[in-house]
């Protein structure tokens, strides 16, 4: 998804929701060469300094983080977030998405959802509402 969304230069938020998710995510993605790195509430603060140094740089362009990790941050060149994990609330949702496309900018969404959301009728409707584009299956889906 990272590789056909991100555009050159950009960067990438990927949520989950457990800190176990964000290790574990984080090794696989650096396992297939991907430059990550991820922040949650057990990693140090220096380590969470780091993360997001390099990430803001472009050295590592795509940041896994909980949403507790990440709840504050301000980051102005997120052009693509993906919702690894989907959030149990849609206003949860909602706040991660609209880390992407700031100040006017381009942004991109993606969400790996299945029928265990129990929100999905009320995300299709937002989505509809934004005239947004969905896929056929999700229109099914609900």
């Amino acid at each position: 998804v990272v590789k056909e969304h991100l555009p050159k230069d950009g960067l990438c938020v990927v949520f989950v929701e457990t800190k176990r998710g964000a290790d574990s995510l984080e090794i696989e993605l650096h396992k297939n060469g991907i430059s990550v790195a991820a922040i949650h509430g057990d990693r140090s603060q220096i380590q969470r300094e780091e993360a997001l140094a390099a990430f803001k740089t472009g050295a590592n362009p795509i940041l896994v983080a909980t949403d507790v990790a990440a709840r504050g941050l301000d980051i102005p060149n997120v052009s693509l977030v993906v919702n690894f994990d989907m959030p149990k609330q849609l206003d949860d949702y909602v706040h991660r998405i609209g880390r992407t496309g700031r100040a006017g900018r381009k942004g991109t969404a993606v969400a790996f959802v299945n029928e265990r959301c129990a929100y999905l009728h009320d995300l299709y409707d937002i989505l509809i509402e934004a005239k947004q584009d969905t896929p056929i299956w999700f229109e099914e889906m609900v």
